[in-house]
């Protein structure tokens, strides 16, 4: 046996992906990455998946090292076979840059020999990521990078309202996927500057003729704020508080968002900590939403929790949704995900939804009657055994993160009155080829639910036929 039986329990989400399997699943706990950040801020998302995901071990450089104790206490509960610590160690086997232009060239000139890197820019709502395997080109694009302070101080454009906490959660996540593809060999790394605008939920492959003035337009462009006191008075409901709940409360926590409702009937597991990063070991048995509730006061004393230890129901679900400004779907089975698009109509709450599975995730804002509905899209709750689960068929520890972090940053939009969100569009991501593309949703007449000639005018019975039932968006 080369993992240990609590071990093949913890990663068994990933044990049963042909891509990683045991073997590989050794591989990621053998490994070691080096990640520089300004703050403890900026790196800790992509720690918590690091350790998640089972990388054994892990060394940081931070210009600013307040509050790493914690950090690395809440690591050590969340993973007892990693480490984490600060180190000046260049013998890393892999590296993770998180910051701006003129950081990442002071961090990388202490280095005396280049590793396989991710290189990850973030400023304000946007940025962007590369993976480099040689020296050269590691070299060419930091010759690009421009010298410059950016237009605004790094305590605004770090600060919860322009976005710059989604975009290091955001690109933090989307780091450890490049990087644990990158220690199995698996997929295509992102060879190309991967450019996303969380601002307006654009994602687009740079190509290298145009590199130079992506990135000084980057660091030049305006930084959009919205009022800091609509997020402090903003009540949002977040249904589960696994992979996908795990992140969007870590984030909404993070940026300043008064009170957070959690949903959840379930207690934590073993098997939960390759990517729920809310949760621990110390807290394995504990109901989810004490367990969440617990780490989120932990990092934000400041936020209101309203905890609901319960299943949504018919019964149940308007009384919860009543005090809330919005709903993010965080769910791991269609009859939740299909109540809760049919409750979010009739009280007319915008429904923030993603999925996962394997290496692939969706994303997609819900705001009824004007736009689609969930029914729009998938009309009828699919027959059951149809579709794969996250149980058979796997999912990768980051990939609930980065799709749970979009929705976070849909949600401050919506609250706070900035950006363009997906209320017409949906998110794709293939996760194994680095790859985002976007489709136009639209609503359709003949839905049942939002269409011209509705034939539902209550909330039905929501249930699947067989209990052994699958979805693919199970989490």
């Amino acid at each position: 046996m080369i993992l240990a039986r609590e071990q093949i329990n913890r990663y068994l989400r990933h044990i049963i992906m042909t891509e990683i399997s045991g073997p590989g699943q050794k591989k990621l706990l053998e490994s070691s990455v080096f990640i520089c950040g300004e703050r403890v801020s900026d790196v800790a998302p992509a720690i918590y998946y690091l350790a998640a995901s089972g990388i054994g071990s892990i060394t940081c450089r931070l210009a600013d090292d307040d509050g790493f104790d914690k950090l690395a206490a809440r690591v050590q509960d969340l993973n007892r076979d990693v480490s984490l610590a600060l180190a000046g160690d260049q013998s890393s086997e892999f590296r993770i840059y998180l910051g701006g232009p003129q950081f990442i060239k002071m961090c990388n000139s202490a280095f005396t020999a280049f590793a396989p890197s991710i290189l990850s820019l973030h400023y304000g709502w946007q940025g962007g990521m590369q993976v480099f395997k040689e020296a050269a080109a590691f070299q060419l694009f930091l010759d690009k990078l421009p010298d410059m302070q950016p237009a605004v101080p790094a305590a605004a454009h770090n600060g919860s309202v322009s976005g710059g906490i989604f975009s290091t959660c955001f690109l933090g996540a989307l780091s450890v996927l490049e990087v644990i593809k990158l220690i199995l060999g698996i997929g295509e790394a992102a060879a190309d500057f991967l450019y996303c605008n969380l601002l307006t939920m654009e994602f687009s492959q740079i190509e290298k003729a145009a590199l130079a003035r992506t990135l000084i337009e980057l660091y030049t462009g305006e930084i959009t704020a919205g009022e800091e006191a609509k997020l402090t008075d903003s009540k949002v409901l977040i249904v589960g508080t696994g992979g996908l709940g795990s992140p969007a409360a870590y984030a909404l926590a993070q940026a300043g968002v008064g009170t957070i409702g959690l949903v959840d009937y379930d207690t934590v597991e073993i098997s939960n900590l390759n990517r729920q990063i809310l949760h621990a070991e110390s807290r394995i048995g504990m109901p989810k939403v004490e367990s969440a509730a617990m780490f989120l006061q932990e990092i934000q004393p400041g936020v209101i929790i309203h905890k609901y230890n319960t299943a949504l129901t018919k019964e149940n679900i308007f009384a919860i949704l009543q005090e809330y400004d919005l709903v993010i779907a965080a769910v791991d089975n269609f009859p939740d995900r299909f109540l809760l698009n049919d409750a979010c109509f009739f009280v007319r709450k915008p429904m923030l939804d993603a999925g996962v599975l394997r290496f692939d995730g969706t994303c997609m804002t819900i705001v009824t009657p004007e736009n689609h509905c969930y029914r729009c899209t998938l009309p009828a709750i699919p027959a059951a055994g149809s579709t794969p689960s996250c149980a058979e068929s796997g999912v990768l520890g980051p990939l609930p993160g980065i799709m749970g972090f979009l929705q976070a940053a849909e949600a401050v939009k919506i609250v706070s009155g900035q950006g363009v969100t997906l209320h017409d569009r949906a998110v794709f991501l293939d996760g194994l080829f680095s790859h985002f593309c976007t489709i136009k949703l639209i609503k359709q007449e003949g839905c049942p639910l939002c269409g011209t000639k509705p034939t539902i005018h209550e909330l039905q019975q929501y249930q699947f036929t067989c209990s052994d039932a699958g979805d693919p968006q199970a989490v």
